[in-house]
């Protein structure tokens, strides 16, 4: 389709993952624990990739470098991936000071973020575990929306 806006956009990607958190925080609330924890993990991927974009520069994911080397297809979904781009923030993020929020949170949000099984799931998930996890996404979002100067 000739009108459809490029999904691979920085700002495309900024604003999702403002709205995908918005997402998670309402689906917490009417106790969709899964529904929750999955949007949640969308916001940080899109919250990751803006900022992949942010630091090269560019205003498309598709011409960042790691998405030139071959980040595709279900590989576009690892935060893990994506965090490797991001040297830097990764340093931070999986530092092992003691007190280190990001570290806790980072461990959170991989550890539960599992796409394809929330995305097929039937269940309806954990209250503690999405508690946890929502509160880890809301530590991570804040973080790297402020390295691109943004705010949640």
């Amino acid at each position: 389709m000739p009108n459809t806006p490029d999904t691979y956009g920085r700002s495309i990607q900024l604003g999702a993952s403002r709205r995908r958190l918005e997402d998670a925080r309402v689906l917490h609330s009417q106790k969709r624990w899964n529904g929750a924890i999955y949007m949640g993990g969308y916001a940080v991927e899109c919250a990751l990739k803006s900022l992949i974009c942010y630091q090269e520069p560019t205003n498309n994911f598709k011409d960042t470098k790691v998405f030139k080397q071959g980040l595709k297809g279900s590989d576009l979904h690892s935060l893990i991936k994506l965090l490797d781009a991001l040297p830097n923030i990764q340093r931070v993020i999986e530092s092992p000071q003691i007190n280190n929020p990001y570290r806790q949170a980072w461990i959170t949000v991989t550890s539960l973020w599992k796409n394809d099984e929330l995305r097929y799931s039937n269940r309806m998930g954990d209250e503690t575990e999405a508690n946890k996890f929502i509160n880890a996404v809301e530590i991570l979002h804040r973080y790297l929306l402020s390295k691109q100067g943004e705010s949640q």
